[in-house]
């Protein structure tokens, strides 16, 4: 595991939550599924670069980060913009 990966961990599980919860109708907004996790910690890991350059400073939760990923879909990478998709998609 790299080192600064432990102080990371809150800032990633937030942003992974809040790409679960997004992805979910919000009649059906309860505990993320595996599957869901999964898509958004791959949104996290793809993303990378991209949420540093476009979304640099956005607060996570609510939303806000997968919402700035999508204002800068036409930017990002295409790696991302899939994995936002897949992550989007329930």
């Amino acid at each position: 595991m790299h080192e600064h990966l432990p102080r990371r961990l809150p800032a990633l599980a937030a942003l992974a939550a809040t790409l679960t919860l997004c992805a979910l109708p919000a009649h059906a907004q309860t505990q993320p599924t595996p599957e869901m996790r999964a898509k958004a910690y791959k949104v996290i890991r793809v993303c990378k670069a991209d949420i540093q350059q476009f979304c640099k400073g956005i607060e996570y939760g609510g939303g806000r980060v997968a919402q700035c990923l999508q204002q800068h879909e036409a930017s990002v990478k295409p790696e991302c913009r899939t994995a936002l998709t897949e992550a989007m998609t329930p």
